[in-house]
């Protein structure tokens, strides 16, 4: 789970050690300390901390009291249809509107430097963004569908 958790993290474009923290506080039955983290996964307090302040911005952890425990302790927000929601949100509604921004400003750079390139190489340059805008559209099309689904 913790290994699958990280990879899931890295094909979402986070470090891998974020996922796999975050899988580890899922499977946990109690809060766990920085310490405790970087025991159990075997890395650097650096990772742990950054990757348990990623986990706290994206809702997908939080700090809880632990009687005893003078040390801050996190837990998974366990509900993972909210967590699917905010990861949508957060990360691949951001991404596609940052794709859309740069193929645009990636069109518009070839049509200002058309006669840098010999007309065969823009027409396959151009021909192989606009292929991208398709796709890209496509995906805007599908968007209501998936937040019926989801959202």
């Amino acid at each position: 789970m913790v290994e699958a958790c990280g990879r899931l993290a890295q094909s979402l474009g986070m470090a891998r050690s974020v996922g796999e923290i975050y899988g580890l506080l899922y499977l946990s039955p109690q809060p766990m300390t920085l310490d405790d983290i970087v025991q159990s996964l075997g890395i650097s307090k650096a990772s742990v901390s950054t990757g348990a302040r990623q986990l706290l911005s994206l809702g997908a952890a939080r700090k809880v009291w632990v009687r005893a425990e003078r040390k801050d302790c996190y837990e998974a927000v366990l509900d993972l249809g909210e967590l699917a929601r905010r990861t949508y949100e957060n990360i691949f509604k951001t991404r596609l509107k940052n794709s859309e921004i740069h193929l645009t400003e990636l069109m518009a750079k070839l049509d200002a430097e058309k006669g840098s390139h010999s007309v065969q190489d823009h027409a396959v340059m151009a021909e192989r963004l606009e292929r991208l805008r398709t796709i890209q559209s496509r995906i805007k099309t599908l968007l209501p569908f998936v937040e019926r689904i989801f959202l």
